[in-house]
Formats: C-alpha cells, sequence, structure tokens
C-alpha cells in the first residue's frame, strides 16, 4: 500500500535548494500540520517520480510544468519567483553582455527554467548571439574556462556572495553578475516566476478534500516563515554558510506568489526563441471553498 497510503496521506515533493526552505521548514519541523508524507529529492527525479504517479504535489519548474501541462494543474499563490533582482540566478561574465557575441557560455545542468530565461534575455533583448555548453555536474562554473557562465540556486548564492566577500578577486577577474531576475524586469516589467507548485489531475479530480488540506498548509508555512524571516534566516544559515543578514535579505527578495502575467510572457518568449514548440497557458486549480488570492 504504497500509493499515498491508499492516498490517505498524499506525497509532495521537496527540492532540497534553498529557496524552498521557508515553505518546508514549518512543515518539517511539525509547526504546521501536513497530513502528507514529503518526499525529498533532485528536481529531475522529482519530475520523474510525478510523471509517474509516484507523488501528487510537487514544485517543478516553469518549463518542466510547460512540456507536461496536460497531466497536471498549477496551485494558485504559490511559486518561486521574483520582483526584480533575485539573488539566485545570475549570469557571471568577463566581459559586459553587449560584448558577448560569439564567445562560449557555460549553462549549468540543473535548470531548464533558467537557461531559457538567459537565452530569451541574450537573442531577443541583447541581440547576442553565442556558444552555450553544458558543465558536468559538481564542477566549478568556471570549467572550461568560458567568457561567461550560469549559475543557480545555492550555487550561485555561494559564489556571488564569495564574489563580494572579495572584491580584489573580482576586480581582478573582471568579473561582471547579472541578476536574471533584474534583467527580467528590466526588459518586461513583469515578475519572473521560475517554478511553481502542480498537482496530478487525476489527484486533483478524485480527491478534492485532500487536496485542499494540503494546499492550506501550504500557504500557512509561507505565511509562518514570512512572520518568522529573522529565524528562517538563522537556520538557513547553518545549511549554506552565509551570514543570516544575508540570508534575510534574500528571502525578501525571493517571492512566493504565483504572478500569472509574468508567467505567461515567459512562456510567449520561450515560445518564439524555440524552447517551446507551442504556446502555453497555465490552467490553475481554483477550489470551490477556498478563493485564491489574485497577483499579477
Amino acid at each position: 500500500m504504497n500509493r499515498g497510503e491508499a492516498l490517505g496521506k498524499p506525497r509532495v515533493g521537496r527540492v532540497g535548494y534553498i529557496n524552498c526552505f521557508p515553505i518546508f521548514y514549518p512543515l518539517e519541523k511539525g509547526l504546521i500540520k501536513l497530513s502528507a508524507q514529503i518526499v525529498a529529492d533532485h528536481p529531475s527525479n522529482l519530475n520523474s517520480l510525478f510523471a509517474a504517479g509516484d507523488i501528487e504535489v510537487t514544485a517543478v519548474s516553469s518549463i518542466a510544468y510547460a512540456h507536461q501541462c496536460s497531466s497536471c494543474v498549477v496551485l494558485p499563490d504559490l511559486a518561486i519567483a521574483s520582483d526584480g533582482a533575485v539573488w539566485s540566478v545570475a549570469l557571471l561574465s568577463r566581459v559586459p553582455l553587449s560584448q558577448l557575441k560569439g564567445e562560449r557560455v557555460s549553462l549549468t545542468p540543473y535548470s531548464a527554467t533558467s537557461i531559457a530565461l538567459l537565452q530569451i534575455l541574450l537573442s531577443r533583448f541583447y541581440e547576442v548571439e553565442v556558444e552555450y555548453f553544458y558543465r558536468p555536474q559538481g564542477v566549478s562554473p568556471w570549467w572550461g574556462e568560458p567568457k561567461a557562465t550560469l549559475v543557480i540556486g545555492d550555487e550561485a548564492l555561494k559564489t556571488i556572495y564569495r564574489y563580494l566577500e572579495e572584491d580584489e578577486l573580482c576586480a581582478n577577474q573582471k568579473c561582471y553578475v547579472y541578476d536574471l531576475g533584474a534583467e527580467w524586469k528590466k526588459f518586461t516589467g513583469k515578475q519572473m516566476v521560475f517554478a511553481l507548485w502542480v498537482v496530478r489531475r487525476d489527484f486533483m479530480e478524485q480527491h478534492p478534500v485532500l487536496l485542499r488540506e494540503t494546499w492550506l498548509a501550504l500557504q500557512e508555512a509561507k505565511s509562518w516563515s514570512s512572520r518568522h524571516r529573522r529565524f528562517i534566516a538563522e537556520q538557513a544559515q547553518s545549511l549554506i554558510r552565509i551570514p543570516a543578514e544575508i540570508m534575510e535579505d534574500y528571502f525578501r527578495h525571493i517571492k512566493y506568489e504565483l504572478y500569472l502575467n509574468g508567467l505567461h510572457q515567459f512562456f510567449e518568449y520561450a515560445w518564439h526563441c524555440g524552447v517551446l514548440d507551442s504556446q502555453v497557458q497555465a490552467e490553475v486549480w481554483r477550489d470551490p471553498v477556498v478563493e485564491p488570492v489574485k497577483h499579477g
């Protein structure tokens, strides 16, 4: 009886990145009751489990949702987003972006959405064509001696923090830091949605009460961490080894709201750039009992 204990206890996927920490800390510590089994894994593994029906609710990247939107529905009022600078998705470059034409750019192997965003920004807004390549997992962002390198998540936070702490290193290497959330906001005027929470369509249809309880618990966790941001930052400090005051500021930059206008703008540009084969409109779950908050 593994299938969520006959779906009396749905399974919720948890990505191990620090940007999801404020959502899952109060749930895993029992501060907010969640009648579900939390499954922690790498994003690609969670995507596979979700597609196979082995978890019912999970966070997925925006691009991952676009590729499997027929089998799932987006949960409202919950995302990993930014309204300007995000701090954890950035391009580090040896030269200004306008001078990257024809240069080699290293891509992280961990995030299709950030890669798509970078491609949109460079080709559509900077009108610069570059030579992309994927670096292996676990190596330095500068592996392969690229002219610029894309960093995301915990790696981005640690790398950028190191550059901020070692001004002479950044000066010697002439490192330009381009926050992709800020770049997206500059050119589009919209928020950027990097990831969202989704539910399997069959689970949504067959277990509406369980889904409502799960969604409400996620919303309570989000609210709890917002009220206790300093505490959450102190707990995160021990995991990522970046001072709590920096983490507190980071958690202010990360937005956990679903900005549909920004998401749909991203999907449209991704389609025009050939990242998506067709246009995508997010289908958002609407609970008949609880009316979600509307955001952008």
